[in-house]
């Protein structure tokens, strides 16, 4: 009896010792990243843990006065020293090489150019120092892991892989994931801790056919082709059914408002240009043949809002003014602008312009040095409905 009082009694001390280490490490981790957060403006709330493991980890860094700014949008400069601060197969001292007159991040994009992932500021200082979209960073994200896709197929991928649920609570969709918005810094380290938990990733449930690239590791799309998966919505459907989410019922599917709009007229207004009837007209085929959507020396590309609107402008003037066309309607649509090699000397903008409503045309323009224009315009679909 003794002995059998003995061993309760060990057991329970040495239950209570566990629970009090735990306990103790728990405590200390809550005061670390609760309590004492890294930054002085990093308060407790959904990204701070995600903060300070990107910072405890020389992914991220904060500013000089000991602030984070999380709310902040991060440049595509900023993306890609952080992504190439998390790869494990980045040539460290390369990368943190500074050259005088020269991008602070150029030495980062020398470096991550090899794998031929998507950035469009490898010799664009501009580009470098604008915001990144949410839609580029899932598409760089999916080339990290040897994945070429286009934006929605890469946004199918984040969801796939539970690397994002998107903008809104309780949705799935192409349009939840707000591809055109700004990254934030706080969702940067979202974004990197996500992944590093996730580690290989599939797309439509399959491996890259470079293999399986750990969580830290590039393995890029050099000799990957575009990928030519069609993602719809009920695809978008069939996946947030998976995860246990129903996204909101449509009332009528992209086939029967494309149908729609053939039988009324075409497409003559912006509130006609959902996200799936621009995707139908990006479907058309690629602007430039030579260099395909999907690569980094041409596609589909974002321009910031006051370019657009100077574009814009011209374009509508040249059409005005154009004798080659009766255009009663002109459509400028700024998720339809394209660039044959951003960055480069030889870079070619385009748009693709509808006219009459059923005619798709490109525009070929540029700034003179003086003004903003449209060099040429061509015709490349008489009716975009047949």
């Amino acid at each position: 009896m003794f002995k059998k009082s003995i061993s309760v009694l060990l057991a329970v001390l040495l239950f209570l010792s566990i629970f009090s280490v735990s306990a103790i490490a728990q405590a200390k981790e809550f005061d670390v990243i609760f309590l004492n957060p890294p930054f002085s403006d990093v308060d407790l709330y959904w990204a701070t843990s995600a903060i300070t493991w990107a910072s405890e980890e020389g992914i991220v860094e904060g500013f000089p006065d000991g602030t984070f700014k999380p709310f902040q949008n991060v440049t595509e400069a900023e993306f890609a020293a952080i992504l190439a601060r998390y790869a494990k197969n980045t040539d460290k001292d390369r990368i943190n090489q500074k050259e005088e007159g020269k991008h602070w991040a150029q030495a980062v994009y020398d470096e991550l150019i090899k794998w031929q992932l998507p950035f469009n500021g490898y010799t664009n200082d501009n580009i470098k120092d604008s915001a990144i979209t949410r839609g580029q960073v899932a598409r760089i994200v999916a080339a990290k892991n040897g994945f070429n896709l286009d934006e929605r197929q890469a946004i199918y991928y984040m969801y796939e892989n539970d690397l994002s649920s998107g903008m809104i609570p309780g949705r799935l969709t192409f349009e939840s994931y707000e591809k055109d918005k700004p990254l934030q810094r706080d969702q940067v380290t979202q974004f990197i801790m996500l992944l590093n938990d996730k580690g290989i990733t599939t797309f439509m449930g399959k491996p890259s056919e470079k293999g399986g690239a750990e969580a830290n590791e590039i393995i890029g799309i050099v000799d990957v082709p575009k990928d030519t998966t069609v993602i719809t919505d009920e695809m978008f459907d069939k996946l947030a059914e998976d995860k246990g989410i129903e996204n909101p019922s449509k009332s009528e599917n992209v086939d029967e408002l494309w149908e729609s709009l053939d039988k009324s007229g075409g497409i003559t207004s912006e509130s006609q240009l959902t996200p799936e009837i621009i995707q139908k007209i990006k479907d058309l085929g690629p602007m430039e043949s030579r260099f395909p959507e999907g690569t980094p020396v041409g596609g589909w590309a974002v321009i910031d809002d006051d370019l657009f609107e100077k574009y814009k402008a011209s374009i509508e003037n040249y059409f005005k003014n154009t004798n080659e066309v009766d255009a009663k309607s002109v459509l400028v649509c700024k998720d339809l602008y394209w660039e044959t090699d951003p960055g480069k000397s030889l870079n070619t903008q385009y748009f693709r312009v509808i006219v009459n409503g059923r005619e798709a045309w490109y525009a070929t323009v540029g700034f003179t040095g003086k003004e903003y224009k449209v060099f040429h315009a061509h015709k490349m679909n008489s009716d975009i409905f047949k």
